[in-house]
């Protein structure tokens, strides 16, 4: 038989009332540690947040390369990003889709380093045709996309002369009837590109102007490709001397015409 002292309280309740107050020693020593944790939280997020919008993480220099075309003016100004904006949260892709609706522009891309500096690379697009306007020279590249208008070009693209072109605008698509002539262009290939003047479109079709070689008669657009072919064929194994005219509009049987007399 157990016998405790008269006024202590049974062994029994102070074992319990030790484990509540262990128990809650121990709550309170988790709690503090979690408000401790909360606070170390915060504390960095602000941080970081401060971090983001301190200067040390801001835009400090634009550059733009590879544009030739397209001017530096133009391609940031399309960007929207300025100097003293924050790097962090930096829209750069909504940038790229707005430099990219520039006429000359191919394809853009674009880095940022925490040193500051935000660089844009453009490809730019090449012109294969110079179509004659009222106004000038439109440059188009392939698809019948105008790039500019100028009043002279030097370069790579293909005049073409007899379209009724009035007038064009960067960003202009051709007609479906002028773009037959730019497909033209698209066909040929060295040594005959290197040969042609200029193409010319009238009621005999499709034109070729030779530099000091006379004219191919190509006709409408149809076995253009086969065309083509015949004329390099023949450009590659015909002495060309006093030519007038070779007519390839059947492919399979073309005709050259010599200047007579032939000097």
């Amino acid at each position: 038989m157990t016998v405790h002292a008269p006024g202590l309280p049974h062994p029994r309740i102070a074992q319990r009332r030790a484990a509540v107050d262990a128990a809650t020693r121990a709550k309170e020593v988790r709690r503090r540690r979690m408000l401790w944790l909360t606070l170390a939280v915060a504390l960095v997020l602000l941080s970081g947040y401060l971090a983001t919008q301190s200067e040390m993480l801001d835009v400090d220099r634009l550059e733009v390369n590879g544009a030739v075309r397209t001017s530096t003016d133009e391609v940031l100004a399309a960007a929207g990003v300025r100097t003293g904006a924050p790097l962090v949260g930096l829209d750069l892709a909504s940038a790229r889709t707005r430099i990219a609706r520039l006429p000359w522009v191919k394809e853009v891309y674009s880095t940022r380093s925490w040193d500051g500096v935000v660089r844009f690379t453009v490809t730019e697009r090449s012109p294969l045709a110079a179509l004659a306007t009222g106004s000038g020279w439109a440059l188009v590249e392939e698809n019948g996309r105008v790039l500019s208008v100028e009043q002279r070009f030097s370069g790579s693209p293909v005049p073409i002369v007899g379209l009724n072109v009035a007038q064009a605008t960067p960003g202009d698509w051709l007609e479906p009837a002028q773009r037959g002539a730019v497909a033209v262009a698209a066909e040929l290939y060295e040594p005959v590109r290197g040969a042609v003047r200029s193409i010319q479109v009238g009621p005999e079709g499709y034109v070729l102007d030779l530099h000091g070689a006379g004219r191919v008669l190509l006709g409408d657009s149809r076995e253009m490709a086969a065309k083509v072919l015949a004329v390099h064929t023949i450009i590659e194994r015909v002495n060309l001397r006093c030519m007038d005219t070779l007519d390839v509009r059947l492919p399979a049987n073309p005709v050259l015409t010599r200047r007579i007399p032939c000097q």
